[in-house]
């Protein structure tokens, strides 16, 4: 839309974003199957994808050159550089900065051997780089046999690698691509596509590379042998969201890297969408019309004090803490067992919202929630007309944070309803442009559609069919929470 944010701000006006088109998924014609009986034949779409790949731009510009031979010296064809090979490399795929072409060249042994392409390296080989700072391993290490330990601590190195080197992140994309390229070894395949989901949930390609990878990820939906047409669905769906949220902040945990290696086919609480989280509840909660989740976090916030907690949804709960209560959900374990501090469970919340595959508000109201965000009736309006599940969330979690609202509860935690508006919008809304001027203008308007839902949506009269509940018992019998600097104690499922 040909607006300048500039101007409309100056206007005090929000700016309309174009509504992002969804990718489907189709499949294409049957790959050939074609054998001597001694060589892998790649079928003939993998060879286009090759060959389209060889002449795109990214790889005319990006690609360094490799040379065979010791005297002649023979440029290796682009089509050679990205198939499978059984053989280190000797030089980065990728123009790298001379610094990092050993890291480059350890990261594809790793990758080889997280594959069971090659053997792992003599016991107490040690991977140390600039992302060596990363907390200890958590205990949950203890589940896996030693041998699995090491190579999920050699796949943490390279994972930290990407997050503190931008540059090698494409280089990584692009060994492991080649890797899963003409690979005869299906084990080998399975697992360099475990390794692929992890990276999606850990760093996004360059804004280069992204398209070529979802080329890659959508040629392959269609390849039912070993499994991997459902992993490259997945992949495709991590994509979009990585390639929006930006890198995390850290390397994921032991435990981590394992529950995001199989989230394909085990799909977690967090990160997935509403209709997939129903389903995956259905068998143990089939009465349940929200989430279990919610219930579950909303309770604990009451029961630990959250009512008497000042900063509440506000003040970050420990970061390890909140780490290892999202990997207890995600195993199914529902319980607090050695969690003592609201802040874990109000951040967790926040997380789960903020994670949803497609925000709880489509994207395509998001333009009504900023234009009409200052009328009352308009916004509960935009909430009558939301889907089924997205408006009983909706419903629970602001009935939720309109018990906050009490003068009584205010006065301990500090958080009023423009408060709780400016913390919770981001996790309830969110905008789809790339343009930071309009993400910065529309924020304000995105917190008075969040601030009138607060103090003028009636919960219990929109929905027939539900009215939301919570454990109010736990507002008035709840002691204070414990406060301190420094929370350091596990909570083990």
């Amino acid at each position: 839309m040909k607006l300048s944010p500039v101007k409309t701000r100056a206007e005090g006006k929000p700016i309309p974003v174009e509504v992002p088109q969804k990718h489907v998924i189709s499949h294409g014609g049957t790959t050939a199957t074609l054998s001597t009986g001694v060589y892998p034949i790649l079928p003939e779409d993998l060879a286009t994808d090759i060959q389209q790949f060889v002449e795109s731009e990214f790889a005319k510009q990006y690609f360094s050159t490799h040379r065979t031979g010791f005297i002649f010296r023979r440029k290796i064809p682009m089509e050679q550089m990205m198939t499978w090979q059984k053989a280190p490399l000797t030089s980065p795929l990728l123009n790298l900065t001379r610094y990092l072409h050993k890291d480059a060249v350890k990261i594809f042994k790793v990758i080889q051997r997280i594959m069971g392409d090659r053997e792992r390296e003599r016991v107490g080989m040690r991977y140390e780089s600039s992302a060596s700072t990363v907390p200890s391993l958590t205990a949950s290490v203890t589940s896996v046999s030693p041998g699995s330990v090491g190579l999920l601590e050699e796949e943490r190195w390279l994972l930290g690698e990407g997050l503190t080197h931008g540059e090698l992140r494409d280089e990584i994309y692009c060994q492991l691509t080649k890797q899963l390229t003409g690979n005869p070894n299906t084990e080998s395949v399975f697992k360099g596509w475990q390794l692929l989901c992890v990276l999606l949930v850990t760093f996004p390609p360059s804004k280069n590379f992204e398209q070529y990878l979802h080329g890659f990820l959508h040629q392959r939906t269609g390849q039912t042998e070993g499994r991997v047409d459902i992993m490259a669905k997945y992949c495709i769906k991590r994509l979009a969201v990585i390639a929006k949220k930006g890198p995390r902040g850290k390397p994921p945990t032991i435990s981590e890297i394992e529950t995001a290696s199989d989230a394909a086919f085990n799909p977690s609480t967090f990160g997935e969408s509403l209709d997939a989280i129903f389903r995956l509840q259905e068998r143990n909660y089939p009465h349940q019309r929200i989430p279990i989740i919610l219930p579950f976090l909303s309770d604990g916030i009451l029961a630990l004090g959250g009512t008497k907690s000042e900063g509440i949804f506000r003040v970050p709960g420990d970061g390890d803490s909140v780490s290892e209560l999202k990997l207890r959900i995600d195993k199914g374990y529902y319980n607090l067992e050695g969690v003592d501090d609201p802040h874990v469970l109000a951040s967790l919340l926040k997380l789960w919202l903020r994670d949803l595959c497609d925000p709880l508000v489509p994207e395509e109201m998001y333009n009504d929630c900023i234009t009409y965000g200052g009328d009352p009736d308009s916004c509960v309006g935009i909430v009558e007309r939301l889907p089924t599940i997205n408006r009983r969330v909706v419903l629970f979690v602001i009935s939720f944070l309109q018990l906050f609202l009490d003068e009584k509860v205010l006065a301990a935690t500090k958080m009023t309803s423009a408060n709780l508006a400016l913390v919770m919008a981001p996790n309830l809304l969110r905008c789809s442009s790339d343009s930071m001027a309009v993400v910065f203008t529309n924020t304000q308007f995105e917190q008075n559609f969040v601030h009138n839902l607060l103090l003028h949506l009636k919960c219990d009269e929109i929905d027939p069919d539900y009215v939301p509940k919570h454990g109010l018992g736990a507002v008035s019998t709840a002691p204070a929470p414990r406060t301190s600097k420094s929370r350091t104690r596990r909570a083990h499922p």
